[in-house]
């Protein structure tokens, strides 16, 4: 990991470290326990006992080799901070616990509750990271999270589905090589690189835990470890990777599980859908709607099923709600439907 992504998680921890104490250097000999090295290299981490008993020059170095590592283990972060808090001077003005804790909240990775690790390396994880106790979650998308900017104004020429035979995960907006595509919202660079079949890609992590990816780019304009804020250009348009065409291949995931972007945006207005949104976990992946949200207004090409699957319901529980008996609901473009 570079010192980009590791200056953000770690900088507290480095600012107190280094004034705990002038005896910090006082065994200039010490080294790393050869265990806790080895464990790191091999991506796990096990050992409390083994930080508490550190000096703190070796915490220094180990704050130091962090910056290697491809992925930083929160739990060891935390083991850190924990134990060079134990150890500052409650005198100093500069580290009173009020400074301390406002530190960490301006200058932590975002949404590190929602995740273990902040990866550099893979654009989606190997398998999502849902865990059978997350069931729904509420996320606020704009307010103190800052506003949304839609990534590019253009037409859609794919939706989110099966396609080909192959899952496609996200919405394709057609542009021409060299057009600006920006954040949607504001939030720091997770990957920034050329990704197979994405291309040249850039991930984004937001402060409430979603993340959204601009794939098939032809230039990018930003670094991992960045801080962009809503609107702000990340990168222009192109057809790099497994693409027939130049255009803004565009996602948005929740602890990698990829959610219809239509969900939450209204691409017709471009604009969101609610300023805060339920997110459900269903055995059709992940829905997402607008908080209390009581009617749906259908749109051209929408189903029951599609609606069920938006709303983390059924189509007998829709039908029933809107008074329709037997398995068939017709649906009109513009007419609204109850759907809680």
């Amino acid at each position: 990991m570079t010192r980009t992504f590791a200056h953000v998680a770690l900088t507290a921890i480095v600012f107190i470290a280094c004034s705990v104490s002038a005896k910090a250097f006082r065994h200039p000999g010490d080294t790393l326990p050869p265990r806790l090295v080895t464990d790191l290299q091999g991506g796990c981490y096990e050992g409390g006992s083994v930080i508490e008993n550190m000096t703190n020059e070796q915490l220094v170095r180990l704050i130091d080799f962090l910056f290697e590592l491809d992925s930083i283990p929160m739990d060891l972060v935390d083991e850190i901070t924990r134990v060079v808090k134990s150890r500052a001077p409650k005198t100093t003005e500069p580290l009173t616990a009020d400074l301390i804790d406002n530190m960490f909240e301006q200058d932590s990775l975002p949404a590190m509750k929602y995740y273990s690790v902040w990866d550099t390396k893979n654009t989606v994880p190997v398998f999502d990271l849902l865990t059978k106790n997350d069931t729904s979650f509420i996320l606020e998308l704009t307010g103190k999270y800052g506003k949304y900017t839609h990534p590019f104004s253009g037409l859609v020429t794919s939706n989110y589905g099966w396609r080909d035979s192959s899952m496609h995960n996200g919405i394709d907006i057609d542009l021409n090589k060299g057009d600006p595509v920006v954040a949607a919202f504001d939030g720091m660079v997770r990957i920034a690189q050329r990704a197979g079949n994405y291309g040249n890609v850039v991930i984004i992590r937001h402060w409430n835990g979603l993340e959204t990816v601009y794939g098939h780019l032809s230039k990018i304009k930003v670094k991992p470890g960045q801080i962009v804020k809503s609107g702000e250009v990340i990168g222009l348009g192109g057809s790099t990777g497994r693409s027939t065409g130049s255009h803004l291949h565009f996602e948005v995931r929740f602890k990698g599980v990829a959610i219809n972007p239509r969900y939450l945006i209204s691409f017709k207005k471009e604009e969101l859908v609610g300023e805060v949104v339920v997110l459900k976990k269903t055995k059709w992946g992940m829905s997402a709607y607008p908080l209390n949200a009581k009617m749906y207004t259908v749109e051209k090409g929408d189903t029951l099923f599609e609606i069920a699957k938006r709303f983390g319901t059924t189509t007998k529980h829709l039908r029933e709600l809107n008074g329709v008996q037997g398995k068939y609901m017709h649906l009109r473009v513009g007419a609204q439907i109850r759907i809680e």
